[in-house]
């Protein structure tokens, strides 16, 4: 095969012409590089004039006239790494996100091509051989983020990729490269650095955040002194040239050797750091190993002083090698006697950590960053005996620091320990703030207090905190979910690091033509949730300014009420107790039983059972839409919904009256995410949801977007907390207002299932007006069927919906509809039905307590010309099928899921060419 190429000065272009067919998988590389097929012209190609297609095209010439292999082709940025190119937008933004420890993790970069599919090109093959099977998504935003291009710039942060020497005659302006063996982050180097390198650096940096003791503290013990080579010929670790992991193994086989001589707590201590070493060496990602590495050395850290004196020196001759290989701080020998109760520290907590906080200093991990796994059982029993001797009895004599500990378990009972969480409470009650003080703790009820699982996002008072202007004084509540702010000058500093952060992303969303936010969708949304992220933030840094501001005389405590604006967020307070205590649970893959979430009543104040109920639900809603969330692809993330649902979600235990009566089950969420992909929430500008509950069936969408209408008060709860762009609470079963006539994209609904009892006359005016006249349907038509339609009647022509309601379809011996025919043929005469599937409740809906039968309606748009009707049994037998698995629903569900035009177009032209 051959290739010539030739320039055209009018379209500004260049153009492709091969002597034979290409391959397939040649064409569609071409397409995804942004190559354009001529319909005209058979075996041309063409695309703009743009260095990146010039040089690509030049290089696939030459391999094609030496018979080379075209997939050995690379694709080159088209322009030099530079500050000036950044300003001339000659850049895209490249985000990578790939499996980091515990959860997805991002990295940023630039890459000087503002060409999105020739950037996504070089970066996703940057990212394949830098991340391999961790790499999850790469995300490419041409010439956007300057601020933060400049910034990646200064840091190195730069994806390049192999100079081109040779230059074509169609080249008017040479591309410059930078001159790297391998695509790596730091373009101003002109060693040859492997990935290897450049992720240990990457990783050192990483770890170098983390919290360590002070890298300035001087080393004065004669066992630390390992840095000099003897007489006799001994060379350290570094003269050697080995790897950490070759470190752990020496080390491993040291400490098995020293745990063989020991016995007690010793031997206890020195075989869990073997374990958790152990854990480290088999992680075979680098950023896992480095990050269990450190979790192993912190743990023995909080330890080390429990060792016997000759136990401990033996066992730091050889950890301390591997903080020396880590370029960490070495652990001293002899202890530091603590001057204070309380002291500042960075804390762990799952996934981040939250700086400048204030801990008991005799706590210990893990009870300081409160991380605690019922794993660690075996090991506290050793540790803190003292523990396991406090009963409900005898827990009036135990010290404020036992109950700090105490309260970092849910359940100390799940640890061994004798003693009931409600007594914990209750002792907490009756002496907070002696315990308090005797853990070094502020009891000033106007000191701020950060929030562990949000950082430095939530911050509140004390008094907030514990519910004081309520005489509630739930002083275990700040113990739990919070830590005093260590340094409030530095907390300051640290959330206007954060602010600054998020007022940069903001600028970079602002149209510099016009001063105001961009009028694309995703800008409209991304500069909304940063308003809204900084008015939070602002919230938070003004309890500290108003802490620190405060007159000095002023008493510790003050009897008097807050202002109304803090009592009026107080009532909704147990929904985020209620969430914290749940997604810790869930993080621990814990199934709570229905005793023990009633038992979170009285432990977050709820004003009901039903609203903590409510609660419970909208927490393991929250941790379906992350999951959601995650950069991989939708099978793999049901089959994570799947596994929650069967192994961690609890059952809804709770109905009343009301329920009973309108059948108000909430809808399974791994059916909501069935629903989001079919109805292409993703892709939506207005969704609704009338009758949304708490929002079960928007798991897939975007809050900010959707109009959610319910009358349900602690329901209507839920759904302001997850920030809908609009709430309403209007009868569902009423018609809606004009103006909503056909103006949203996606209608998704879940109605109650009741009959419809108003009057023969109210029937019949909306059947008239809102069901077409279609004769026959006021007297064969129940609640769900009349919501469902005054639904569809604001969905847009060619909008899409989904739509749960009570029942099956099956067919009688006519072989039509047996049931509900009128409002099936309704349905089907003036909407595109895709399908109607029979949902087997007993094991989709088993955890939602519902009836036995429900089906879901599949709709894609509304006919521009009624016609037909409801199906009989020989045209669509499948219809009486019904399905058992949400692997089943969503196969069958993703057969209606149409291609969009481009794919379209590509099967048209692969059938023509056939």
């Amino acid at each position: 095969m051959e290739l010539s190429i030739t320039h055209n000065e009018n379209k500004k272009g260049i153009e492709l012409l091969f002597t034979e067919a290409l391959p397939e998988k040649l064409t569609t590389f071409l397409r995804e590089l942004g190559f354009k097929e001529s319909l005209k012209h058979k075996n041309t190609w063409y695309a703009d004039a743009h260095p990146a297609y010039k040089s690509f095209a030049t290089s696939l010439s030459e391999v094609f006239l030496k018979g080379g292999d075209w997939e050995t082709v690379s694709v080159y940025p088209s322009f030099q790494p530079s500050l000036e190119n950044i300003d001339k937008s000659k850049f895209s933004f490249v985000t990578i996100s790939y499996r980091g420890t515990e959860k997805a993790e991002t990295k940023d970069y630039v890459l000087f091509d503002p060409y999105k599919k020739v950037a996504t090109e070089i970066a996703t093959q940057y990212a394949v051989i830098k991340y391999g099977d961790d790499l999850q998504n790469i995300e490419v935003s041409p010439r956007n983020y300057k601020r933060k291009a400049r910034i990646l710039y200064d840091k190195g942060q730069i994806i390049n990729r192999i100079e081109v020497d040779e230059k074509t005659e169609i080249e008017n302006e040479p591309t410059k490269e930078v001159e790297n063996d391998l695509p790596i982050e730091d373009s101003k180097t002109q060693d040859k650095t492997t990935l290897e390198t450049t992720n240990s650096e990457e990783q050192i940096k990483i770890e170098n955040e983390l919290p360590v003791e002070d890298s300035k503290t001087k080393i004065e013990e004669p066992l630390e002194e390992v840095a000099t080579e003897n007489e006799s010929g001994y060379k350290t670790d570094k003269e050697r040239k080995i790897s950490t992991r070759e470190i752990l193994r020496e080390v491993i086989s040291k400490l098995v050797i020293l745990e063989e001589t020991l016995q007690g707590e010793d031997e206890t201590i020195i075989a869990t750091t073997i374990l958790d070493l152990e854990d480290a060496a088999e992680q075979s990602s680098d950023l896992r190993f480095k990050n269990e590495l450190l979790k192993a050395l912190q743990n023995f850290k909080d330890w080390i002083f429990d060792l016997t004196f000759s136990s401990r020196t033996m066992a730091l001759m050889e950890i301390n090698r591997l903080n020396q290989s880590l370029e960490l701080p070495l652990f001293h020998l002899k202890e530091d006697i603590a001057k204070t109760v309380s002291a500042s520290k960075d804390i762990f907590n799952r996934d981040h950590i939250v700086p400048n906080v204030l801990v008991p200093t005799k706590a210990g991990e893990p009870f300081q960053s409160g991380g605690l796994n019922l794993s660690d059982a075996n090991f506290m029993r050793m540790k803190f005996k003292r523990l396991y001797n406090i009963t409900d009895d005898t827990i009036e004599q135990a010290s404020g620091l036992d109950l700090f500990r105490l309260s970092q378990m849910a359940h100390p009972k799940d640890y061994g320990i004798n003693v009931n969480r409600s007594t914990v409470l209750r002792e907490w009650e009756s002496r907070g703030r002696e315990a308090f003080e005797e853990i070094g703790y502020p009891t000033d009820l106007d000191y701020p207090f950060v929030n562990v699982h949000t950082g430095y996002k939530s911050v509140s008072t004390l008094a907030s905190q514990i519910g004081a202007y309520d005489d509630r004084h739930q002083w275990w509540s700040a113990v739990e979910h919070s830590r005093p702010v260590a340094d409030l000058a530095k907390g300051i500093v640290i959330m206007d690091s954060l602010l600054m952060e998020l007022v940069e992303k903001k600028l970079e969303l602002i149209n510099p033509k016009t001063n105001k936010p961009r009028t694309d969708k995703q800008s409209k949304e991304a500069f909304n949730d940063i308003e809204w992220e900084i008015s939070r933030l602002e919230r938070s840094k003004l309890v500290i300014q108003d802490y620190m501001n405060k007159d000095l005389e002023v008493e510790e405590s003050r009897p008097e009420p807050k202002p109304k604006k803090e009592k009026q967020q107080e009532p909704n307070d147990y929904l985020d107790k209620v969430i914290a205590i749940m997604h810790t649970a869930f993080a621990k893959a814990e199934r709570l039983s229905k005793k023990k979430i009633e038992k979170l009543r009285e432990e977050t104040n709820a004003p009901t059972m039903g609203a903590l109920w409510e609660a419970v639900e909208l927490s393991w809603l929250l941790w379906y839409k992350m999951l959601y969330r995650e950069p991989i692809p939708f099978e793999a993330r049901l089959k994570k919904m799947v596994l929650f649902w069967n192994k961690v979600q609890p059952t809804y235990a709770y109905s009343d009256s009301s329920k009973e009566l309108y059948k108000q089950y909430s809808t399974p969420c791994p059916i909501g995410a069935i629903v989001a992909q079919y109805t292409g929430m993703d892709e939506a500008e207005f969704i609704f949801e009338p009758s949304a509950g708490n929002g079960l069936l928007l798991v897939g969408a975007n809050p900010r977007i959707t109009h959610v209408n319910e009358i349900d008060k602690s329901r209507k709860q839920s759904l302001e907390h997850q920030g809908f762009g609009r709430i309403t609470s209007d009868n569902a079963a009423k018609p809606f207002p004009e103006m909503m006539h056909k103006v949203h994209d996606v209608v998704v609904t879940n109605p109650p299932f009741a009959s419809w009892d108003d009057s023969k006359f109210d029937k019949e005016r909306i059947i008239q007006k809102y069901f077409n006249k279609h004769r026959g349907l006021a007297n064969h038509i129940r609640l769900e069927h009349l919501m469902a339609g005054l639904a569809l009647y604001t969905m847009k022509d060619d909008g899409k919906a989904a739509i749960i309601i009570m029942g099956h379809v099956y067919f009688g011996d006519d072989g039509l509809f047996a049931k509900y025919r009128p409002f099936f043929n309704w349905l089907y005469r003036h909407y595109k039905v895709d399908d109607v599937i029979n949902m087997n409740s007993y094991k989709l809906y088993n955890k939602q307590g519902a009836v036995t039968k429900t089906m879901l309606i599949l709709i894609g748009g509304r006919k521009t010309k009624p016609s037909g009707v409801a199906p009989n049994k020989s045209e669509q037998p499948h219809l009486e099928d019904m399905v058992e698995t949400f692997e089943d629903l969503w196969k069958q569900t993703r057969s209606h899921i149409k291609p969009n035009i481009d794919t379209i177009i590509k099967q048209l032209k692969t059938a023509r060419t056939k």
